[in-house]
Order: structure tokens, then C-alpha cells, then sequence
């Protein structure tokens, strides 16, 4: 029998499969229904506490709360949105979560706030009914959080103190395992990063990141070799769909931070069983579903597992947890792309596409496909400028003979090589695996930063 399980964050789960926060967490008898179906753990719909959801609808006595007048509507028949924040206050959400408790699969209590006050309430709330973990959201877009309020949703993100002050603050409070939900841009990113890294240096790590992607897109893996479908580069694709962003993200931050602290959680746009093998090649260590479930049921759940079943035997891996970040070796830490970018433009003119024309049927797809112009047809061959060449590699993989080849290659490849290998990738990602931060590291840190490219 193929083995599913994971540890995610200290817990036990027979699978990665997790049902995310959102209408097919939001009561009991949902929860059943995933239960049977295999699921691996709940995150429960994100919840306030009473006081700040009161606050920021700007009413009392609101509960059960269904604003289908402000983020639900019905247009034709379609469904356009579904509330995702908890129809009830987070202490009515804990009575929930002790009845989820006894059907024997871990539950993630998911929570918001307004002020950090509020996550503590909430999260304190939550570890007493008997929630295994926490998420905090950080990912909602709702406007009011976004404008108006510093520590709600998405706004946290953009704020490294902040972020690093919101996760030592629950933390602190309670002692099962915290994680965050974030949103994931080229804006994001970076701050992301500097929150993680001041979270570090106070000892307050959080146990699980979970990505939502919105980065330039990521095509994935091969599933057969679980190798990059782009090598070396986290972040550049030509396919777009909610899937390849998060593909994305997972690849940017497993590169860069290694995929055990914080474990990574792969969450928007993955439905079937080739999007948890991609999303654990690249470094997720459980998947979210919500949109699946919406449209084909919790059933969903119990196809992919027996999909995850039949690829672990057909490929003879043990053990889904062996995948777990193995595409992820094959990239440049993130981190360093921008000195890579930058020095790999000092290639230009030394490394280029040249045809054989032996295999040249002139077809010239090439020449259609080229960005830069540098490719025309002559003599029914393809003829490809040096000067005007990128060494992008579009033309070889798309040269339905085989005809193109990039010159000179080697020199990209030692050059790949070497931002791979690089001290200050390893350095990071040391740093962040520490187990306890001490004085002599924060007095170090102004160094480490420049070090990281980061000062």
C-alpha cells in the first residue's frame, strides 16, 4: 500500500489532501462529509471575535451573519462569490470545532483580527475547544481590511514589523502549531520574506506558510521525472492559470528558505492529482482545496487519493512525503536571481541559438515564435542573427526537428552552477533552520543581510 501520510508542522496526517478555509469548512456536517471522503485536515471558515466582527460591520447583534447583500450576489443564475469569513463569532466557531474534533481528523482552526488582541482571543478560543493548529488569514482582499485596518487580511503582509510582531503575538499565546495564509505577489515577496526573517530572529517562526500565488507564472514539473519544465528559474512561464501561480510561489520561497521551516502549504487553482504532485515537487507539503469541492463535491478528494495511490506505485516511490521539494533543488534560491539576471546578461553575443542545417526543414516555426526578430528563413532554412539572439531557448524547444542548439551553453550552465551552489543560498537557508536564534546572530545580522543580498 502506497503511503500517503505527512508531518505538517509536528502533526500527523494520513494524507495531504486539506479542505481550506471557506463554505465547505464552515459547519459540521460538511466536515463529515469530507471525513468520508479522505480528506487529510480542516481549516476551519476564518473567524473573528465577536467584538471586532461587530466593529467592522458597524453593528450589533448581527450573528448568524449572511452579508449576502455585500459579498454574494446571484447574477443569471451564477453564483459570482462566496463568503469566505465565518457566519458566526469565533467563540460559536469553537463549539464547532469540538464537535469536528470527534471525527478524528486534524482540524485547523483559521482566524482574523483586527488588532493583535483580537488573534490572541481568537486563537486561545480555538486551542481550547481542541483545534490542532492555526492559520492566521492573511490573505483576505476584502476592501475595508485592506484600507482601513493594518493587521487585517492582506494589509499585514506589506508590513514586516507588523507581520513579525502579529505572529509572535499568537504564538506566544498558545501552544499548538501557527502557520499564515498569504497572497503572494512580486510586491509581496519581498516584504514576505523580511517578515519571515524578523519572525526569525525573535524565535517566532511561523510552523507553516501557506501560499496563495499571484507571481509570474510557474508550468510546473515533468511527473515522470518530477524535473522543472523550466530549469534554474522559479518564476518564468508562458501558461497562466491560478494552479501555476501558486506553483510559482511555492518554488520562490522553497528555493530560498528549504521546504521544513516553516513547511509550506500549496493553496488556489489545484484540482486533481497532478497538481499535489507539481505542488509537492515544489515544495508543499500539504495541498488546499475549496473551488474542487464547490464544483464536483468532497468526492473529489477520494479520486485524487486513489490517483496519488496509482502514481506512487507506477513510479515505485514509497512514500508521497520523498517528493516533497524535489524540483525545487534544480532552482537558484530566489534570493539570488536578480545578481543571476544580472550577471548572466554579461553572456549576451557568447551564448546563442545556431540551426544545423542538415535537420533544418525550414518550417519556420522559429522565426514565428522569436521575440527578438532574429531568426529569418532563406533558401527554405533557417538562418538565426547572433546579435539579435537572446539564448531565451524558445526556438530549440519549439524546432519540431530538433534543428536549433544553443552555442557556448556551457557557459550558462557553470554560471547556473554557481548561483546553485552559492554560500549565501546556503547561508539563508541555514539561518532560517536554526533552531533557536541568539544574541550573537541579531549583532551578525546587518552582515548576513548583505551577505544575502538582501542589506
Amino acid at each position: 500500500m502506497a503511503d500517503l501520510s505527512v508531518d505538517f508542522a509536528g502533526i500527523r496526517l494520513e494524507n495531504p489532501l486539506v479542505a481550506s478555509a471557506g463554505p465547505v469548512t464552515a459547519n459540521v456536517e460538511m466536515a463529515r462529509k469530507l471525513r468520508d471522503a479522505g480528506v487529510g485536515a480542516i481549516v476551519t471558515k476564518t473567524g473573528f471575535t465577536k467584538k471586532e466582527y461587530e466593529r467592522w460591520v458597524g453593528r450589533k447583534g448581527i450573528f448568524p451573519y449572511k452579508p449576502v447583500y455585500k459579498y454574494q450576489s446571484l447574477y443569471k443564475g451564477r453564483l459570482l462569490s462566496l463568503p469566505t469569513l465565518s457566519d458566526v463569532p469565533v467563540s460559536d466557531m469553537a463549539r464547532r470545532v469540538e464537535h469536528m474534533k470527534t471525527l478524528g481528523v486534524p482540524i485547523v482552526g483559521s482566524i482574523m483580527g483586527l488588532t493583535p488582541q483580537g488573534y490572541r482571543e481568537s486563537a486561545r478560543t480555538l486551542e481550547s475547544a481542541g483545534a490542532d493548529a492555526l492559520e492566521l488569514d492573511l490573505c483576505c482582499t476584502i476592501p475595508e481590511f485592506t484600507s482601513r485596518y493594518k493587521y487585517a487580511g492582506q494589509s499585514v503582509n506589506f508590513r514586516p514589523k507588523l507581520y513579525a510582531k502579529l505572529v509572535k503575538t499568537v504564538k506566544d499565546s498558545v501552544s499548538i502549531p501557527v502557520g499564515a495564509k498569504s497572497t503572494v505577489s512580486l510586491y509581496v515577496y519581498p516584504k514576505l520574506l523580511e517578515g519571515l526573517i524578523r519572525a526569525k530572529l525573535t524565535n517566532s517562526l511561523p510552523d507553516f506558510v501557506t501560499l496563495v500565488g499571484q507571481l509570474d507564472e510557474n508550468p510546473g514539473v515533468n511527473l515522470d521525472t518530477l524535473e522543472p519544465l523550466i530549469p534554474h528559474i522559479s518564476t518564468f512561464g508562458w501558461q497562466g492559470s491560478l494552479a501555476k501561480l501558486t506553483y510559482s510561489a511555492l518554488a520562490t520561497f522553497s528555493s530560498a528558505l528549504g521546504t521544513r521551516r516553516p513547511v509550506l502549504s500549496a493553496s488556489g487553482g489545484i484540482r486533481d492529482a497532478q497538481g499535489v504532485i507539481t505542488s509537492m515537487a515544489l515544495g508543499a507539503t500539504t495541498v488546499q482545496f475549496q473551488t474542487a469541492i464547490l464544483d464536483r463535491g468532497p468526492k473529489v478528494l477520494t479520486k485524487i487519493r486513489k490517483d496519488l495511490e496509482d502514481y506512487l506505485t507506477t513510479h515505485n516511490i514509497p512514500a508521497l512525503a520523498e517528493i516533497v521539494g524535489r524540483a525545487s533543488q534544480s532552482y537558484i534560491p530566489s534570493l539570488l536571481l536578480g545578481s543571476f539576471m544580472l550577471e548572466r546578461d554579461t553572456l549576451f553575443g557568447r551564448v546563442f541559438a545556431r540551426t544545423d542545417p542538415d535537420l533544418c526543414n525550414g518550417c519556420g516555426l522559429c522565426a514565428e515564435v522569436c521575440t527578438e526578430h532574429a531568426v529569418q528563413i532563406k533558401d527554405e532554412r533557417a538562418l538565426i542573427e547572433k546579435s539579435g539572439c537572446r539564448a531565451c531557448n524558445l526556438c530549440v524547444l519549439k524546432c519540431p526537428q530538433g534543428a536549433i542548439r544553443l552555442q557556448n551553453y556551457e557557459q550558462l550552465e557553470a554560471l547556473i552552477e554557481k548561483y546553485k551552489q552559492a554560500e549565501a543560498g546556503r547561508s539563508f537557508r541555514a539561518f532560517m533552520g536554526k533552531q533557536r536564534i541568539g544574541l550573537t546572530d541579531k549583532l551578525a545580522m546587518p552582515v548576513k543581510l548583505r551577505r544575502w543580498g538582501l542589506g
